[in-house]
């Protein structure tokens, strides 16, 4: 009954991760829309999406404070709250400023949940196998942006850029029902991260030096995985003069990849013991994979390419979380630890395009794709020197 509860729990939170997202990544699709609805210019544009990544890094170290104060459940309503509040002003808008205000509050909800998620898997799975859980939480990001990929374009033309709107809020009213009914903390007795332990001091996993290791681990990974995944598109509508909606297909379909490659790297991970290592090939796979991707001789591999980009881009996220609670001495410092590493998540989304659009610019794509697989590289050997105080 414990095992069929945490799986309740696991999947219901996923599925908040995913609406959650689902809102994040909503305005990429429809960008062109919302340009000529709102009369404004590509920069103001792209803060639409990319304040997220400003108000995570805000909200993430906040939010271990949230966790501890008031709990998984509470903080999870409220994350799908800000966000359900968000689209609901932002759908009836008509106005930039208050479109962009409005993305400010989602931005709140994704930032909590990211820090909540991962916390509650791992308040409710032993080490041994956390692996599967976290690993279908590392693939929400992905899922989310392969449902919009697809889905924008028709919704934006029947119902225009509020058909995103609506879809992404709809769907966090049915993870917030979903949430209310299923989630709950474990007891303290059978809780395997208390994050909720008032004994615990927040400045103590705060002062965890291989927590922030890991942390820039994952902010060079994400420069050059979101470098990559932001421009790739862009990169084969050039080399193989294709359309941007049919370059904009292939991102969706190894998106989709990436969910199921994340369930079986899952099931492999309850069965692997050095986490560490396999983390590290991870991040070298998907240096050399990436390197290929934006130096591709013909469309002929594309589909080739697509299942083996899904499997490289499952593999570090889904080690990542399942290791974060092992650079805390405590495992009621999860929360915390999480929280340090979602700094780094989303300094690194933030950072990850501008460079490597500036790069491909002035140097090329091959000079890009050097950049994304130098993180990748420079990232495994920092990963080597984290410390796990858990067995691995």
């Amino acid at each position: 009954m414990k095992a069929k509860r945490a799986w309740i729990v696991a999947l219901t939170t996923i599925f908040a991760g995913i609406a959650l997202a689902l809102v994040q990544n909503k305005v990429a699709p429809c960008m062109s829309t919302l340009m000529i609805a709102f009369s404004i210019d590509m920069a103001t544009a792209g803060w639409l999406s990319s304040l997220f990544s400003l108000v995570g890094i805000v909200v993430a170290l906040p939010a271990s404070v949230i966790l501890k104060r008031f709990g998984p459940k509470k903080g999870g309503i409220f994350a799908l709250g800000c966000a359900i509040i968000g689209s609901l002003i932002g759908v009836f808008t008509d106005n930039a400023t208050i479109l962009m205000a409005t993305r400010i509050i989602e931005g709140i909800g994704v930032g909590l949940i990211a820090v909540i998620g991962p916390s509650l898997i791992a308040m409710w799975f032993p080490e041994a196998k956390r692996g599967l859980p976290m690993s279908i939480w590392g693939a929400y990001q992905m899922g989310a942006q392969a449902v919009m990929f697809f889905l924008g374009s028709a919704l934006t033309m029947s119902f225009g850029w509020q058909g995103m709107w609506w879809f992404a809020g709809a769907a966090c009213v049915i993870a917030l029902v979903l949430y209310v009914v299923c989630v709950k903390s474990p007891r303290p007795e059978d809780s395997h991260a208390d994050v909720q332990n008032e004994n615990v001091s927040i400045s103590e996993g705060v002062r965890s030096g291989s927590t922030w290791l890991i942390s820039l681990v994952t902010m060079l990974f994400c420069i050059g995985c979101f470098g990559f995944v932001n421009w790739i598109a862009t990169c084969w509508s050039e080399i193989f003069n294709w359309s941007e909606g049919d370059a904009n297909f292939w991102v969706g379909a190894f998106s989709i990849g990436g969910l199921f490659a994340a369930v079986l790297i899952g099931a492999l991970l309850n069965k692997l013991k050095n986490w560490r290592l396999f983390g590290m090939l991870a991040l070298v796979f998907y240096g050399v994979i990436s390197l290929l991707g934006m130096n591709m001789p013909s469309p002929l591999f594309i589909v080739a390419f697509v299942i083996i980009y899904a499997f490289a881009d499952a593999g570090f996220p889904c080690v990542l979380w399942t290791m974060t609670a092992q650079t805390v001495k405590k495992p009621e410092l999860a929360g915390v630890a999480m929280g340090v590493v979602c700094v780094g998540f989303n300094v690194g989304i933030l950072l990850g395009p501008p460079i490597t659009g500036a790069v491909a610019e002035v140097w090329g794509w091959t000079a890009a794709s050097v950049l994304i697989c130098a993180t990748c590289l420079l990232s495994m050997l920092l990963l080597k020197f984290v410390r796990l105080y858990k067995a691995e």
